[in-house]
């Protein structure tokens, strides 16, 4: 008994730094949003190290002052991603202050993490637009989007190849 028991304790183990490696190795790319009254469009070129890689995670803030006499209902922004994104995700976001239940001036919150962008990087246009109309304010500083990904896409294949065989030894001891 006592070797099946450091058996499923090595294995569990091994699964256990196969999952913090494929953690520790995410890298985090950070998207501004544009500034009110402004827009802009960039492009992720073919050679860019970010094609390929898959996003497993993003983060949100925005933080936004609504001078006095705006109305922090009327913000709007929108921001869209280079990302091939995985079935059911997207690849950009819009926010409006109306949707948040923002009202009045002052200074607005919104923080979110979400798994909506997961996908694939890929060449291509992205950009983003704060118009402005009917609003007069500004982004805070700070204000991003943090998208994490794994650089080396075997770190993900690794997790799931641990995961299998952490299965696959955990039903082998069912059948003793």
């Amino acid at each position: 008994m006592n070797a099946i028991i450091r058996r499923i304790f090595l294995v569990s183990g091994a699964a256990g730094l196969l999952a913090f490696s494929a953690v520790a190795t995410a890298d985090t790319v950070v998207f501004n949003f544009a500034q009110v009254g402004t827009s802009f469009s960039a492009f992720l070129p073919s050679d860019s190290p970010l094609v390929g890689q898959q996003i497993v995670s993003a983060r949100i803030f925005l933080d936004i002052q609504s001078f006095e006499g705006s109305d922090a209902a009327n913000f709007f922004t929108d921001l869209s991603f280079p990302i091939l994104p995985f079935k059911g995700n997207e690849n950009a976001i819009v926010i409006a202050g109306s949707d948040l239940g923002w009202s009045g001036s002052g200074v607005f919150h919104f923080f979110e993490e979400t798994t909506m962008f997961n996908g694939t990087f890929v060449p291509g246009r992205y950009g983003g637009e704060t118009p402005g109309k009917d609003f007069e304010g500004e982004i805070l500083k700070g204000s991003r989007v943090e998208i994490d990904f794994v650089p080396e896409p075997g770190s993900v294949s690794l997790l799931l190849l641990g995961g299998a065989a952490l299965i696959g030894l955990k039903a082998r001891f069912r059948r003793r």
